[in-house]
């Protein structure tokens, strides 16, 4: 694999995968800002939707690496540093665009609507502990929390992007030294 192909396909590998994450994006906060369902529907739904895209996200990780690593001649091999650079220009990729479409959504639904969907589920929270016998004081912070949001800024498309670039990096380094050392391979010297 030449350097041309190689960028080529983590590009179009980055790109595939920021799409599906950004579809992910868009639905965790579709239902957290903007679901009516209940706090237990909503964290069971979260739960299920977190671990499946987990699963999807490593395993196209994997086949996209395990693809790069069996195109690349058998002389020059595809080392375990090519395949954790792979990675994480995947990675990084994906993270740039799921910045996009974060900054896209906001911008669609509209920063208030967002903020005032996402104020709703800390109050319904508070309300949950005060329910199960927490006193007002204990809750405190769920007010805390609700000025915060109240108070922040909307976060700039660049703001967007560094966080997701930072996080999605951060978060492919372990399963990422995994893949790149299951599918790394050493080049074979002919003759």
């Amino acid at each position: 694999m030449n350097l041309k192909s190689f960028w080529y396909d983590a590009m179009r590998s980055g790109a595939i995968l920021g799409a599906v994450m950004g579809l992910s994006v868009i639905f965790e906060n579709y239902m957290l800002t903007g679901s009516s369902l209940s706090l237990g529907a909503l964290s069971l739904v979260y739960a299920v939707e977190m671990l499946a895209v987990a699963a999807l996200y490593i395993y196209l990780l994997y086949r996209y690496t395990r693809r790069a690593a069996d195109v690349a001649e058998q002389e020059v091999g595809f080392n375990f540093g090519q395949a954790f650079s792979y990675i994480l220009i995947v990675a990084m990729l994906a993270g740039i665009i799921v910045g996009v479409v974060k900054t896209l959504y906001v911008a669609v639904v509209g920063y208030d609507t967002y903020v005032d969907g996402f104020i709703s589920r800390i109050e319904q929270l508070r309300d949950l502990y005060l329910s199960m016998g927490f006193k007002a004081e204990d809750v405190k912070m769920f007010g805390n929390l609700a000025t915060g949001v109240r108070a922040a800024e909307q976060p700039t498309i660049v703001d967007n992007v560094f966080s997701s670039l930072y996080n999605y990096m951060l978060l492919s380094g372990l399963p990422g030294l995994i893949i790149a050392g299951v599918v790394s391979r050493r080049r074979v010297i002919k003759g």
